[in-house]
């Protein structure tokens, strides 16, 4: 018979930030328990060393006798079990870094996330799971997507069919708002903790709407109940899980239009993931193994398609109009062409290695890395389009989403790692492998006219009302710092370096909020000094200025946009007033 494993949860002085947490583990037969803690977290592809935070581990029989231990890793135990079935397992576990991704606990709530407190026995990782929480005060509540299995007093159990949905089943604990409401005959909770300037009466109706928008693509939701999990405090951040989500965002960031729009976004991108990555996911994330990284060249479809689909479900959902659509597009399309490392490193690349790149950038990351995130956005557009032109608008990437849902998704399988460009070829109706080619294995500029005249579409450059210099800036503590050099610039060239203390430009002072004022009064090939300290050493170096560079990209519908043009947008759209 399999042992069982029971989790216990206490935090008796959440002000110090110390969950208290207590594995017993019964019926279990070898002479040696060996334990690890994740190292990572699904959804976000960095290895966080949850371990640092343990402290005080203990091992004892069920009667209190101590048992001897060993580290054997910096995330693994073995516990010398000395014959008894029984063993209880005790540590403790720093939680003060409030991110969707961590764990959080003072003496407002708790919250963490299962792969920071948790650990398992690796031969049983499929085995159910319990866990009980004791919150600290009576009117503190628990919120998880996890079924309630038993309450007694303030003590309250839930069970996860394996390690694996405990890890993906995060907890929110203490006096935070709830909200239930109901979506397509399924339950839904909204756990709001910390203040903001949310209007609710307006969210509400927006995010049914987003549900209901999402869930028509795929013909349902594949869930009983579902958990928003949102925290309003300083940051930004979501991750994603098989029935809940947790979303951080500035309490203050809610209003007006843009800033609601960025959050609805958000959440639409979140819920989407529900789909694709949790359920429509390579087969390298279809068993995690959490003692190490786990590689794919998929994530800019993970991640890039569902970027995609956040802002398009908002519009679609009737909440935003053409207008401010395409302007979002816009936003991504700068942010990407304003990116030097778009030169340098490929799509399918940067998903590969966002293990070593993407959480840990360096003043050097502009010139070297883009976000498989962003273009991947912006490759599903165009990859979006394509199928609409090439299919003469009978087939979409919406009929790739659902190839996938129906084919891999709905019968709980993966697809296979290799097979997603042919998946989705065979979903498109057509040859894809030069457009793979161009834009997930070179480092070739975007092909964005050869689509957007075919839709009525029209993409403007703004130039800057400077000579370009290629540096950005920084400024803390009243210090103006070279927070990037872009490679090949004119400040490259003339051997400025990131983390240059900016002090003059020709003979005079200048900072942070003024460097781009007194560029424009420049022009390009102009010679200028600029003085700066390097490691407190005062040096004067010769630029010469180079010619004003794209800052801006605004996507718009063509005023000469012909019939055919303006039906395929209309087709792609639904709508094109606004």
């Amino acid at each position: 018979m399999a042992p069982t494993f029971r989790h216990r949860v206490g935090m008796g002085d959440p002000h110090a930030h110390y969950f208290t947490v207590e594995l017993r583990v019964e019926g279990w037969s070898a002479d040696i328990l060996p334990l690890q803690m994740p190292v990572w977290t699904p959804g976000s592809y960095l290895v966080r060393e949850y371990s640092r935070h343990l402290q005080d581990f203990t091992a004892t029989s069920s009667s209190g006798i101590p048992l001897d231990w060993h580290k054997q890793a910096k995330q693994t135990w073995h516990v010398q079990t000395a014959g008894v079935s029984q063993v209880q397992i005790r540590y403790r576990i720093y939680a003060n870094e409030l991110t969707v991704r961590t764990s959080h606990l003072d003496a407002s709530h708790g919250y963490f996330n299962g792969a920071c407190l948790f650990l398992y026995v690796p031969e049983y990782i499929d085995q159910s799971q319990r866990v009980t929480i004791l919150p600290p005060q009576s009117d503190w509540r628990v919120t998880t997507a996890l079924p309630l299995v038993a309450e007694s007093g303030n003590s309250f159990t839930y069970e996860a069919r394996s390690f694996h949905e405990l890890v993906d089943s995060p907890f929110e604990i203490g006096t935070h708002q709830i909200i239930p409401f109901t979506v397509l005959g399924k339950p839904h909770t909204l756990a709001v903790w910390g203040k903001s300037n949310l209007d609710y009466n307006r969210y509400l109706p927006d995010l049914e709407n987003l549900i209901k928008t999402e869930a028509n693509l795929f013909g349902g939701l594949p869930y009983e109940n579902y958990v928003f999990i949102v925290h309003f405090a300083d940051g930004y951040g979501g991750l994603e899980h098989h029935n809940s989500t947790t979303l951080l965002y500035s309490r203050f960031e809610l209003q007006p239009d843009e800033k609601y729009y960025k959050f609805l976004g958000l959440t639409a991108h979140e819920f989407f993931h529900l789909w694709n990555v949790k359920r429509i996911r390579p087969s390298t994330l279809d068993r995690f193994d959490y003692a190490q990284e786990n590689y794919t060249r998929n994530l800019w479809f993970c991640e890039g398609t569902t970027s995609y689909y956040d802002e398009l479900f908002v519009f679609r959902a009737g909440i935003t109009d053409v207008r401010t659509y395409l302007k979002q597009v816009s936003e991504a399309i700068t942010r990407l062409q304003t990116t030097p490392g778009r030169r340098v490193q490929l799509l399918e690349e940067s998903s590969f290695d966002t293990w070593i790149k993407l959480y840990r950038p360096s003043e050097n990351t502009p010139n070297t890395q883009i976000s498989y995130y962003l273009k991947g956005q912006l490759v599903s557009w165009l990859l979006d389009l394509h199928i609409r032109l090439e299919s003469a608008g009978q087939r979409s990437l919406d009929d790739v989403m659902r190839l996938l849902w129906v084919e891999f998704a709905s019968k709980g399988q993966s697809f296979p790692e290799e097979a997603l460009t042919s998946l989705i070829e065979k979903a498109a109706g057509c040859p894809l492998e030069d457009f793979f080619a161009l834009t997930l294995r070179s480092n070739a500029e975007l092909p964005y006219e050869r689509y957007l005249r075919a839709f009525g579409l029209q993409l403007t450059v703004e130039y800057e009302n400077r000579p370009y210099l290629g540096i950005r800036t920084q400024e803390k503590e009243g210090r103006t710092t070279l927070s990037v050099v872009e490679e090949g610039s004119p400040a490259h060239k003339a051997g400025l370096s990131a983390g240059d203390e900016l002090i003059a430009l020709d003979g005079w002072k200048v900072a942070h909020s003024s460097l781009k004022e007194r560029l424009s009064h420049l022009s390009a090939k102009t010679l200028v000094d600029i003085t700066v300290f390097r490691r407190e050493e005062l040096m004067t170096l010769g630029v010469r200025l180079g010619e004003p560079v794209a800052e801006r990209y605004h996507l718009s519908i063509r005023k000469d946009a012909n019939e055919q043009a303006l039906a395929r947008l209309q087709s792609w759209l639904g709508k094109i007033e606004g």
